[in-house]
């Protein structure tokens, strides 16, 4: 398992959290949770290490930030931001 999985395995989400893992390796998450600004900042942290399968809302405004993620480093745009 990844690193990612056994984070949540040892800090877990909700106490009714349930893990399974699938037959390509990755580990399967489900929990009850409330959806916050702070559970999303969380879970972008991982960045490519999980993915949101539902609620479908909740994986429609992840993809969302990952298009824009990739149209910020996306080579053509090199600076147009004005960077940190």
């Amino acid at each position: 398992t990844s690193t990612s999985a056994y984070h949540l395995r040892e800090t877990p989400l909700s106490e009714e959290q349930h893990w399974t893992t699938l037959d390509n390796g990755w580990v399967r998450i489900e929990a009850t949770v409330t959806m916050t600004a702070q559970l999303r900042w969380w879970l972008l942290g991982f960045g490519h290490q999980v993915e949101v399968v539902a609620p479908e809302s909740l994986r429609q405004e992840m993809a969302a930030i990952a298009r824009q993620m990739v149209q910020h480093y996306d080579a053509t745009n090199h600076g147009t931001l004005g960077g940190i």
